[in-house]
């Protein structure tokens, strides 16, 4: 396969495209160190108007050549293009580019940015590599290496890009979140909190690093700490749905009820779907609210007839009245209590607490 065709990634499928993707490195990886512009050979150790870069697989020197002024415009004519959301533009420049200078690192940058904008992840993923092969300086290409390894599920990589992009640039905030995120899904909470704690350090009025050490707080059980993270990113941005669960979560893991109380019914406001009523009426049940904690709980049920957590709240509201009301075979609040709970679990059978409430109380 020619250069000239695992390059034009923006004219074929995408199944072929992924294909060709891969063919882009191992092609390019057969020009490098072996020809100069005039087509002739070069050694690995020497460049002709270049330099000298590391094979990113196996460390051997490759041969880097220099962009001439003529290549440099165009590739600002390129950066000009993304920045004008002109993608294939942009792309039919860089592979110009590649064509006349297999060696050129900004281009397979500028094409991994590209093609990870336009969600092409497994196409900007050697792009990116072949890059940093190139230019093992370039934080750009490491730092969205990384990126797209995260979303590609392949965390280890993504570590170890994030790693050499903060080698580069340790002061970069979006990095040093990106390395928190990541080393909390791997369960190296110590180093997520240094890397969230760092991005507070540079800059204290970002939102989503107090979001980062929130979460690791939560991983490691310091409730208080974390609660305390959430109210100031919340104070900084607009939270997203997730981080008002998060928070609501947390209150109720400290049994501060009161305040999860109050963090669900602003959640029903923003997001007024079965699980956020139904976190209403769980805080409120638990502040011994039970009238305003059935209401919430049906609620939840209304917007979803099969939300088993909801229906397991009615239910258990209804044990509760008919158990204080002295336990009367006639009494309703028993049928309530028997019908929401076999619903629940026809909702969801693998709940043995439920299953258990039913049979010692013989619903």
């Amino acid at each position: 396969m020619s250069l000239s065709r695992t390059i034009r990634l923006e004219f074929v499928g995408r199944h072929t495209a992924q294909a060709v993707a891969a063919g882009v490195v191992a092609s390019a990886v057969l020009t490098l160190g072996c020809v100069t512009r005039s087509g002739g050979p070069a050694t690995n150790s020497t460049a002709v108007n270049g330099a000298t870069s590391t094979n990113g697989a196996d460390n051997r020197p490759v041969m880097r050549i220099d962009p001439t002024p003529a290549e440099e415009t165009r590739l600002g004519d390129a950066n000009a293009a993304i920045l004008a959301e002109d993608p294939d533009t942009a792309l039919r420049i860089f592979r110009e580019l590649l064509q006349e200078n297999p060696t050129l690192a900004d281009a397979y940058t500028g094409m991994g940015t590209v093609l990870e904008t336009q969600g092409e992840l497994e196409l900007a993923e050697p792009a990116y590599a072949r890059a940093l092969s190139l230019d093992p300086v370039d934080f750009t290409a490491a730092s969205g290496y990384g990126r797209v390894l995260e979303a590609l599920g392949k965390s280890k990589e993504a570590i170890r890009a994030l790693q050499r992009a903060l080698t580069i640039r340790p002061r970069d905030i979006a990095a040093n979140l990106a390395m928190a995120r990541l080393l909390l899904a791997s369960g190296q909470t110590d180093g997520s909190l240094a890397f969230a704690e760092r991005a507070i350090r540079l800059d204290p009025q970002n939102g989503q690093a107090h979001l980062a050490l929130a979460s690791a707080y939560s991983k490691i059980g310091r409730g208080s700490e974390a609660i305390r993270e959430y109210e100031t990113a919340c104070e900084l941005i607009d939270p997203p749905v997730d981080v008002m669960y998060a928070l609501l979560n947390a209150y109720a893991a400290e049994k501060r009820y009161r305040e999860a109380a109050n963090a669900a019914e602003a959640l029903t406001r923003v997001a007024p779907t079965a699980a956020a009523f139904e976190r209403l009426g769980w805080s409120l049940f638990r502040l011994n609210d039970f009238k305003a904690s059935d209401v919430a709980y049906r609620t939840s049920i209304e917007l979803d007839p099969l939300y088993w957590p909801a229906l397991n709240g009615v239910g258990v509201n209804a044990l509760n009245a008919w158990i204080n009301g002295g336990k009367q075979p006639e009494d309703p609040q028993r049928d309530e209590a028997r019908l929401m709970l076999q619903r629940s679990l026809r909702a969801n059978a693998d709940q043995p607490k439920v299953s258990a409430l039913l049979l010692k109380y013989r619903l």
